[in-house]
């Protein structure tokens, strides 16, 4: 009998566990166990396909400031930010995303057997329309008038 394969690349399903209760780093560290390789990350958004991750084990080879990625995503953490918006919005807020983006990486789900640590996911598909009125032009006869601002 031929069994089906699974959509998945390894057909072991994803783990998701808390961090251990004698763990003393820090809470929003995550680490992904991707191809059979353990990853130490601080995950942006996750949802059904991939997890999008600033890979921290990469930090010296990109020549990345870990110290400061690592204090600002402690400022989101302590800000509520794991389960309110991406860690990414907080990067660009101090002006680091860029540097940061060096070390950005996406993981297929398919590929991830272990997680240990926060998953955090945002539904980020929603998009906002603007609605603007149209500028109607003045008619003609109708005069219009600046207003003059007198100082002093």
């Amino acid at each position: 009998m031929v069994t089906k394969r699974s959509k998945r690349g390894n057909p072991i399903p994803l783990i998701v566990e808390p961090h251990p209760i004698d763990y003393e780093g820090y809470p929003f560290i995550t680490l992904i166990e991707y191809r059979k390789e353990h990853t130490l990350t601080l995950i942006d958004n996750a949802n059904d396909k991939v997890v999008k991750a600033y890979v921290l084990d990469m930090c010296g080879p990109a020549n990345v400031d870990e110290e400061l990625l690592i204090s600002v995503a402690k400022y989101w953490y302590d800000n509520n930010g794991l389960y309110r918006y991406p860690v990414s919005f907080t990067l660009s807020q101090f002006g680091i995303a860029t540097e940061a983006s060096k070390i950005y990486r996406t993981f297929n789900i398919e590929y991830i057997t272990r997680v240990i640590g926060p998953l955090p996911r945002f539904e980020m598909k929603e998009v906002k329309s603007v609605k603007r009125r149209r500028r109607k032009p003045v008619p003609p006869g109708v005069e219009v008038r600046n207003k003059v601002i007198k100082i002093g």
